[in-house]
C-alpha cells in the first residue's frame, strides 16, 4: 500500500474545458449531506448560492469544510427565500425507495414527500437545469410507478428529463455503488450521460487504504475467525474488502460494496481484520484529502454512507454543462451575479465614505440582520425599514460606541439614496444564503477601522509633552484610507485643544461694558440685560473668562460651524480642497463677520482667491495653516512656557480624543452573540 497525496482531490471552480458562458454558474445544494454533490459541481466551475440539510452533525461537517451552515428543514423554507440559480441539485432521501429500507415510497409520512419539495422549488424558480440522485431501486420500486410519478411531475414543469443508473466503479472509485441519476433541462439540449472511464484510470484498494492503522479499528479474533470460516474464497488475494450480506454470507472483493448509513458495524471489513478508517471511507467516495473530519467515527460512517461518489457527480456535471453551453442556454443566475456585484460596490462606496463610526453601514447591517433573523421586513419595500433601521442602528451604536448618530434627519436618510432597495435585496439574499456574511463583512470593516484608529490614537495617548509629534499624529490619519474621512475631526480636536489651553493659560478675560450715554436703554431693559448680559443700570461692566467652544457636529459634506468663542470669532476647520460653491456654503452657513479658517498651507492662497471672488474676504478674520499649528504646538509643548502648559495641552487633547473616539473592543458582546467570528467566506474576504 502506498503513501497518499491527493488521490481524488477536486479543486473548486477549476474547469479546464471550454464551457463558454457556463464556465461559471450558480447552483443550490438540497439535502446537501456533507457536500459531495457540491464538490462535484464546483469542480466544473459552479458556485453554491444556497444549501439545505436537516441533520445537525452533517451540518457541522458541511460548515467545517465550506464555511457555511446549510439552512435547515427545506419544508419550512419558501422558494422566494432562495436566491436565483442555474441548476438545482438534490440527493433527496433514498430510504423510502431502497432495497434495504422499508419500501414505503410516496406513502412514507415525511421522506416520501420530500421529492415534492423539489418540485415546489422547480415550479417557482424554474432554473435551466436540475440533477437528482437516488438509489438504483427507485427505478423498479412499485413496479416502476414511483419513478414514473417523479418523471411525469418533472415533465409537467416543462423539463426534458433523462435518467440512468451509473456505477461508481466505472468512474475510478473502488466502490460498487449504483445510483440513479435524473437530469432535466428547461430547453432542448444534446445531453448524454458520461461513459465509464478507461480502466487505466481506476483507483484500487491499495490506493486508498492507510498504513499503520490504529488498533482500535481491528475486530476481535472471534469475529475475524468467524468471517474467515464463512468466506467463500479463502485464497482471495489481499487487499480485499469482505461484505456480509443479509443472509450472513461473506464475499471478498477487490472493491468495496456500497457504503451504507445504517449498516452494521462489521458490514464491511478489510481483509476480514478491521473496519475502514474515517479517511478511507471518505476516499471510497472520492473526497479530497483536504476534507476535514470533525465528528466521531459513527457519524462519519453514517455521513459517507449517505453521501455520493464525487467522481461520478463530477462526470455528470461536466456532461450537463457541456450540453447547456453547446445548446446556447442562457444562465439564469448571470443577472443575479451582476446585481450582487453592483450591490456590493454600492456598499463598499458607503463604507469608504463613512466616518469612523460607520453609522450608515451599520444601518444597512442591522437591516440585513432583521431580514435574516427576525424576518419582519420586505427588503424590496423601503417603507418597511426606512425609519425602523435608524432605531436599530442607534441601538447597536449605543452598545458599541456609547453614542448614536446626531446628524440631521435628511443626512441620516441619505443612505437610501446611495443604495437602492433592489441592491439591499441582493445583499439580503446573499446574507441569508451565507448565514450573515454581509453583516459580518460590515462589522469587520467597523472593527478594522477602530483598530486603525486605536493605533493612531496611541501616538497621542502614550506620548509625553517631550516626544509628542502633532504632525505625525495628523499624518497617521491622512495615510490610512480607513481614517481619512475622520481627519477633519482630528483637526478640530487639535485646534480646540491648543486654543482652549492657550486661553486658559493666559487667563484671558472678556469684558462687556456699555456706553454711559445708553444707560437709559439699560434701565428700560434691565431684566433682560441682567439675565443675558450680566450687567444692569448700577453695574455697567461684566468680566468673564474667555472661552472657545467646540460644536462637534460636522456633516458628511464638511459644512457647518466647528467652533465659536465668547469674544467674537467663529472657527471653521477646512483641511480639504475648497471650491467656490463649498466656500460660499461655509461662509453663508456661519452667521459671523469674524471667521477663522484653518487649512493646509498649500490651500491658503487658493482659499483666499476663492473668498475674494465671491466677495466674502472681508468676513475672514484670519487663515491659519497646518504649519503654523505645528509651530504653535512645538512652543506650547517644549518652548519657553512648556512647563506650565505642555501637560495641560496634552491632557486637553487626550480628553477630546476620548470624547470623540470612544474605544471599541475587538468584538463587543452584542456582536459576539451573533457569532460573526465563526463566518468565513473567501469571496467576501472574511
Amino acid at each position: 500500500m502506498q503513501e497518499h497525496g491527493t488521490i481524488f482531490d477536486i479543486v473548486p471552480g477549476s474547469a479546464t474545458d471550454d464551457f463558454g458562458e457556463w464556465k461559471s454558474f450558480r447552483f443550490i445544494d438540497l439535502f446537501a449531506g456533507i457536500g459531495g454533490i457540491r464538490l462535484g459541481f464546483e469542480s466544473v466551475g459552479g458556485k453554491c448560492v444556497f444549501s439545505s440539510e436537516i441533520d445537525e452533525n452533517a451540518r457541522k461537517t458541511y460548515y467545517a469544510n465550506f464555511g457555511e451552515y446549510p439552512c435547515g428543514d427545506i419544508t419550512k423554507i419558501q422558494a422566494s427565500e432562495i436566491p436565483d440559480f442555474d441548476i438545482l441539485l438534490a440527493g433527496f432521501p433514498c430510504q423510502p425507495f431502497s432495497i434495504a429500507g422499508k419500501k414505503a415510497g410516496f406513502n412514507h409520512e415525511t421522506q416520501g414527500t420530500l421529492f415534492f419539495e423539489i418540485e415546489r422549488i422547480l415550479r417557482e424558480k424554474h432554473p435551466p437545469a436540475f440533477m437528482l440522485e437516488n438509489v438504483k431501486n427507485l427505478r423498479t420500486h412499485d413496479n416502476g410507478n414511483t419513478l414514473h410519478t417523479i418523471i411525469s411531475h418533472l415533465k409537467a414543469l416543462g423539463y426534458t428529463v433523462y435518467f440512468d443508473v451509473l456505477n461508481a466503479l466505472d468512474f475510478g472509485v473502488p466502490q460498487k455503488r449504483e445510483r440513479l441519476f435524473i437530469c432535466g433541462f428547461a430547453d432542448d439540449v444534446d445531453f448524454q450521460f458520461p461513459a465509464p472511464l478507461p480502466k487505466s484510470q481506476y483507483k484500487t484498494l491499495s490506493d486508498i487504504l492507510e498504513n499503520n492503522v490504529d488498533k482500535r479499528y481491528y475486530v476481535k479474533e472471534s469475529i475475524r475467525d468467524s468471517r474467515l470460516a464463512r468466506m467463500r474464497d479463502k485464497a482471495y488475494p489481499r487487499p480485499y474488502i469482505s461484505h456480509e450480506n443479509i443472509a450472513g454470507a461473506i464475499t471478498p472483493h477487490s472493491y468495496c460494496s456500497a457504503l451504507r448509513a445504517g449498516a452494521s458495524a462489521n458490514y464491511i471489513l478489510i481483509n476480514n481484520e478491521r473496519r475502514p478508517t474515517e479517511r478511507e471511507m471518505l476516499r471510497l467516495q472520492g473526497f479530497p484529502e483536504t476534507y476535514k473530519i470533525v465528528v466521531g467515527y459513527g457519524h462519519v460512517k453514517h455521513q459517507t454512507g449517505n453521501s455520493v461518489a464525487i467522481p461520478v457527480i463530477s462526470a455528470v456535471a461536466r456532461k450537463m454543462i457541456e450540453a447547456l453551453n453547446g445548446s446556447g442556454v442562457k444562465r439564469k443566475g448571470e443577472h443575479m451575479e451582476a446585481e450582487l456585484k453592483q450591490a456590493k460596490e454600492a456598499l463598499d462606496a458607503i463604507i469608504k465614505k463613512s466616518r469612523i463610526h460607520l453609522y450608515k453601514p451599520i444601518q444597512i447591517a442591522e437591516t440585513l440582520y432583521h431580514d435574516r433573523v427576525c424576518k419582519d421586513i420586505d427588503t424590496n419595500d423601503l417603507e418597511t425599514y426606512r425609519n425602523k433601521s435608524k432605531a436599530w442602528r442607534n441601538e447597536i451604536s449605543i452598545a458599541l460606541l456609547g453614542r448614536k448618530s446626531t446628524s440631521s434627519a435628511r443626512f441620516q436618510d441619505d443612505v437610501f439614496n446611495a443604495i437602492s432597495p433592489q441592491q439591499i435585496t441582493a445583499l439580503a439574499e446573499e446574507n441569508r444564503r451565507t448565514g450573515g456574511v454581509v453583516e459580518a463583512y460590515i462589522y469587520q470593516r467597523f472593527i478594522n477601522k477602530h483598530r486603525q484608529l486605536s493605533a493612531a490614537l496611541d501616538l497621542c495617548r502614550n506620548a509625553t509633552r517631550q516626544d509628542f509629534d502633532v504632525k505625525a499624529f495628523i499624518n497617521s490619519f491622512r495615510s490610512e484610507a480607513g481614517l481619512k474621512r475622520s481627519l477633519d475631526k482630528v483637526y478640530e480636536i487639535i485646534v480646540y485643544a491648543l486654543f482652549s489651553t492657550l486661553i486658559e493659560t493666559m487667563d484671558l478675560k472678556v469684558e462687556i461694558s456699555v456706553n454711559k450715554e445708553k444707560l437709559d436703554i439699560i434701565k428700560e431693559f434691565e431684566d433682560f440685560t441682567r439675565s443675558i448680559m450680566c450687567i444692569d443700570f448700577d453695574n455697567h461692566t461684566a468680566v468673564q473668562d474667555a472661552k472657545v467652544f467646540r460644536v462637534g457636529v460636522t456633516n458628511a459634506a464638511d459644512r457647518g460651524l466647528d467652533m465659536y468663542s465668547n469674544w467674537g470669532p467663529a472657527i471653521q476647520i477646512k483641511h480639504l480642497s475648497l471650491d467656490e460653491e463649498l466656500a460660499e456654503d461655509i461662509v453663508t452657513s456661519v452667521n459671523s463677520d469674524r471667521i477663522v479658517i484653518v487649512c493646509k498651507a498649500a490651500e491658503k492662497n487658493v482659499i483666499l482667491s476663492i473668498l475674494t471672488q465671491i466677495g466674502w474676504k472681508s468676513k475672514i478674520q484670519s487663515i491659519i495653516t497646518e504649519k503654523e499649528l505645528c509651530e504653535w504646538y512645538e512652543k506650547a509643548l517644549r518652548g519657553k512656557y512648556g512647563d506650565i502648559m505642555g501637560d495641560k495641552l496634552l491632557s486637553a487633547l487626550i480628553e477630546e480624543i476620548a470624547e470623540e473616539f470612544p474605544s471599541v473592543d475587538n468584538c463587543a458582546d452584542c456582536l459576539k452573540d451573533r457569532h460573526y467570528e465563526s463566518i468565513h467566506n473567501a469571496e467576501w474576504g472574511i
